[in-house]
Order: C-alpha cells, then sequence, then structure tokens
C-alpha cells in the first residue's frame, strides 16, 4: 500500500494529554515544521508525506534541495477522494494524529479508530516496560510505578540516585535524577509529574556504559528484529544524537564498549543481544499485534552490576513509534558512511564544522550529521 507519512514528533506530549485538539509548546511546532520532510528519508517512490502550511511560501525549494543534495524526491500529500490503496504512516499515534490526518483531507475511514488510539496510548505508558520485563523474566529489573509522592521519596531513600520518569515523554524530557536533590524537591516534582499524568515511574540507578536500542517493525501480525541503534544522551539523560553507521559496525561498538569497560567480562554482547530480540519478537507481538502496525524501539543499557559484572539491561522502555534510531539506519542506508558519524538536531541555522545537513534548516532548526563526533 502506499503510504501518507506525517513528522509529528509532537506525539509523546500529545498522548500525555490524551486530547483531541492538543497545542504544542512553540519549541515542539518549530521542530514539527523543520522536519516536515524527514520521511524523505525512508518514503518509498509512490509515498507521500503530509506538509504542514508554511507562512510565506511553500516548500518548493526545500523539495529541489533535497533532490540536487540526496537525490530525494518527496511527494506532498495532495488530499483527493477516498483512495483505499492508502495507508497513514505518522510518526506515532495519538488522537491528535488523527486531528492531523483529517486535517490535511487524508479520509477518516483510513485512520484507526478511537478504541485502537486509546490502546495504543495505555501500551505507550511507561508501565509497558513492566510487562516486558516481566514476561523476560527480569523481575529483578521492574521499575515502580508510584501515585504517592511520599513512597517515591522512601524508594530514592533506600536506593539513592534513582531516576524518576513521566508516563508519557520522550527525548530524556519529563526525567530526572534525584541523586543529591533534597527530600522536599523529589516530593514536589513528583507530585507534579503524578497530578499531570496520573502516576510516576521511579527506576533504579544503574551504572551505565553504553546506552544502545534494538528496532522492530509490526505488521499488524507479527513484530520482527530489524537492527540495532546506539546514541548518545548527557549525564542527566537527555537525548543528543544516534550514531549513524552500517549495522555491523554499529553492534562492534557496543561490543567494545562492554570490553573496554571489563575486558575480562564473561558477556557475549552479540549472542546475548540476539537472545534478546528473538525473545523479544515473542514478547512484543503478543503485547502490541493487531493493535499496532509500524516501526517501534526498545531503549536498552550496558551496565555494570553491583559485584562489578557486565550486564545487559533488556528493555529501559519500549517506544511504540518511529524514533530517531529507525532514521540513523535508513540514512546509513542511503549514504553507505565509510566512518561513524552522528545525526542530531541543532538549534541553529548555521552547521558547526564537520557538519553536514540532511534536511534544509528551517525555524531555528537543523538537521546534521557530524563526521568527525568522536566517538
Amino acid at each position: 500500500m502506499n503510504k501518507v507519512h506525517l513528522f509529528n514528533p509532537e506525539n509523546d506530549l500529545a498522548l500525555a494529554l490524551g486530547c483531541r485538539h492538543y497545542t504544542p509548546p512553540p519549541h515542539a511546532s518549530a521542530l514539527h515544521r523543520a522536519g516536515a520532510l524527514l520521511p524523505a528519508w525512508w518514503a518509498g517512490a509512490d509515498d507521500s508525506i503530509i506538509l504542514p502550511p508554511r507562512s510565506g511560501g511553500d516548500y518548493t525549494d526545500d523539495l529541489a534541495w533535497l533532490n540536487a543534495r540526496w537525490g530525494l524526491s518527496p511527494r506532498p500529500y495532495i488530499a483527493t477522494e477516498e483512495d483505499p490503496s492508502l495507508s497513514p504512516s505518522p510518526w506515532g499515534w495519538s488522537l491528535d494524529t488523527c486531528r492531523q490526518f483529517v486535517q490535511a483531507g487524508f479520509p477518516a475511514t483510513r485512520l484507526p479508530d478511537q478504541a485502537t488510539v486509546d490502546t495504543l496510548r495505555l501500551l505507550s505508558h511507561r508501565r509497558s516496560s513492566i510487562r516486558i520485563l516481566s514476561a523476560l523474566g527480569e523481575e529483578r529489573l521492574l521499575p515502580a510505578e508510584v501515585t504517592d509522592p511520599g513512597v517515591a521519596v522512601e524508594i530514592e531513600t533506600a536506593h539513592p540516585g534513582c531516576f524518576f520518569k513521566s508516563p508519557w515523554s520522550c527525548s530524556g524530557r519529563g526525567v530526572f535524577c534525584a541523586g543529591g536533590i533534597p527530600p522536599e524537591v523529589i516530593r514536589s516534582k513528583a507530585q507534579g509529574i503524578i497530578h499531570r499524568q496520573g502516576s510516576v515511574m521511579v527506576e533504579h540507578g544503574y551504572d551505565k556504559i553504553t546506552d544502545f536500542a534494538t528496532l522492530f517493525h509490526s505488521d499488524g501480525k507479527q513484530v520482527t528484529f530489524r537492527g540495532l541503534s546506539l546514541f548518545i544522551t548527557e549525564n542527566r539523560g537527555v537525548y543528543s544524537g544516534n550514531v549513524v553507521a552500517p549495522q555491523a559496525v554499529i553492534l562492534d561498538m557496543i561490543d567494545r564498549s562492554a570490553n573496554h569497560a571489563s575486558p575480562s567480562s564473561r558477556l557475549s554482547i552479540p549472542h546475548r543481544i540476539s537472545d534478546l530480540t528473538s525473545a523479544l519478537g515473542q514478547v512484543l507481538t503478543d503485547l502490541i499485534c493487531p493493535h499496532y502496525t509500524g516501526w517501534l524501539g526498545i531503549d536498552m543499557m550496558i551496565y555494570r552490576d553491583t559485584n562489578g559484572e557486565i550486564r545487559i539491561h533488556p528493555c529501559i522502555e519500549l517506544n511504540l513509534r518511529m524514533t530517531m534510531g529507525v532514521v540513523a539506519m535508513h540514512v546509513a542506508d542511503r549514504i553507505n558512511p565509510s566512518t561513524p558519524g552522528l545525526i542530531s538536531w541543532q538549534r541553529t541555522v548555521t552547521p558547526p564544522d564537520h557538519h553536514t545537513l540532511l534536511l534544509p534548516p528551517r525555524d531555528g532548526f537543523a538537521l546534521t550529521l557530524d563526521s568527525h563526533p568522536g566517538l
């Protein structure tokens, strides 16, 4: 089927509110507009992309730039009479996503009904990690879902350095590390998250070595493993960017990070990842099919346990949507880089040295590839 793509990176924020008419904050709206053509990197030849109205002009120059620079020829979506061959393909699903498709003229009969979207919202809640870890037999790693801020403080007191997370958020936002924060401040911040989203997820802190993710795709009947993603976060968990490299190189980088941290480690990273992705394929099929069709990612972590052993945390969280890890994989497939680079959003229209533009810079944002990231 021909896909109609929509880049709506504000979707996790829309899920948090759960309403059909959501107004994102200015920075999220700006990123939406700046990245409107991002699906060109994975869209098929007969696919099209919903482009938001642009004040002071259209997308003619941007389309020409993408074709001249990268050989991409995206087709803007133009509403026509209902076409049974069209399939909606957003960054993520919410009631607001459906509104945006209808607003663009996409037939409402081709969209998920409200019951399905409500189910996807619940599956996108961070508590899904509890179900996934339990199915994998990893009860020792389970986070806690807390509705009492006093209990949240008690957990941090017993296990200093916990991470507190909003049930719906992305890119490390809506997350804070409680280490070194006074109890009354922890209580206040936890209460705020509970008030806004109904609960707060509390996870023990780990001696992290490497962040990475496993990437899957669901056809509505089965979830299959498609690749790996290696991403960079700041100390407090805020997302910085994704490594762009062939899959074999990414696996080797993950493996080398563990070996560097502990040369005597008995854990075979490639074999452990292979075992995990095989098990997760079935766990995720049972969890999200037939409700969800599209890309998804499981954030993982290589860490050192209290005994000094190197381990893999098999599910920090489920991202039931397109991810920048999937974007990085598509970019790598298209440009076949000779050395690893780092794809990231820059809050600038003039990229730094060694950064290559992947989209025309707009609205104060530039999507760039750093060819010398010092990885």
